[in-house]
């Protein structure tokens, strides 16, 4: 992801696209759908954050195929090949990239989450795959509070057939890294990955990836699969689209 004007997101993100028109800058996957002449097509494009005064942006991989378009990426782990056990910095401010096919893995980052997911209700939608190849999903309405309250998730409203393993457990939860625990019970630390705890936890998709079916896994959709998930990504979008 490469970020303009946005406090301390790590280098090694990728360089913005080449966009087909005048506009470069958009505020959400839906308006690069709606208003960019390649929108219509997955890819990177460069979304504005905070509000119509604000300079900050940063680069969002877009799915615009599939399931009507305009879904902004903020997680994904394909491989286990990034390592998301990180300090309370390193999320808020996002690590890892995917390139303009959407491969990769990343934490978009806990600000960015909340200034995409302040300016009206959004939609977040959850894909899973497991070892032997089934796929799942789940969708809530979704809102990540400020820094300053410990990034709070307030999730509800689930739909899909993944089973609800998110909402009833961790919603109203604070965000824990193990250097910053509020979920009492050292959860980040046990669990190798920063993720919305509630001593401990029913989901977390960021937790220690397995790369085989014998080893201990934290990335987990408990009424789904308990362990050992593949792949899984995070989007969101908003509501109105």
């Amino acid at each position: 992801l490469a970020v303009v004007l946005l406090r301390s997101i790590p280098s090694g993100f990728g360089t913005a696209p080449v966009l087909a028109n005048s506009r470069s800058l958009f505020t959400d996957c839906v308006d690069a759908h709606r208003n960019h002449l390649n929108g219509e097509t997955n890819g990177l494009f460069k979304i504005k954050l905070g509000g119509s005064n604000s300079t900050a942006a940063v680069e969002v991989y877009c799915q615009q195929e599939g399931f009507m378009g305009g879904w902004s990426l903020v997680q994904q782990r394909e491989s286990g090949a990034l390592d998301f056990n990180r300090t309370w910095a390193e999320y808020r401010d996002g690590f890892g990239s995917v390139d303009a096919k959407g491969k990769g893995e990343l934490w978009l980052g806990n600000q960015n989450l909340h200034l995409l997911t302040a300016g009206g209700e959004t939609m977040l939608k959850v894909e899973l795959e497991d070892r032997e190849g089934g796929v799942t999903s789940a969708e809530y309405t979704v809102r990540v509070g400020p820094e300053d309250q410990g990034f709070p998730l307030h999730v509800s409203g689930y739909t899909g057939d993944a089973g609800d393993a998110l909402a009833p457990t961790h919603n109203g939860m604070k965000f824990s890294a193990f250097d910053r625990d509020a979920s009492g019970g050292r959860c980040a630390e046990r669990f190798g990955g920063g993720w919305w705890y509630n001593n401990c936890q029913t989901a977390n998709l960021n937790g220690i990836y397995s790369k085989g079916p014998n080893e201990p896994s934290g990335v987990v959709w408990a009424s789904y699969k308990p362990a050992g998930l593949k792949s899984v990504r995070m989007f969101i979008r908003s509501a109105a689209f």
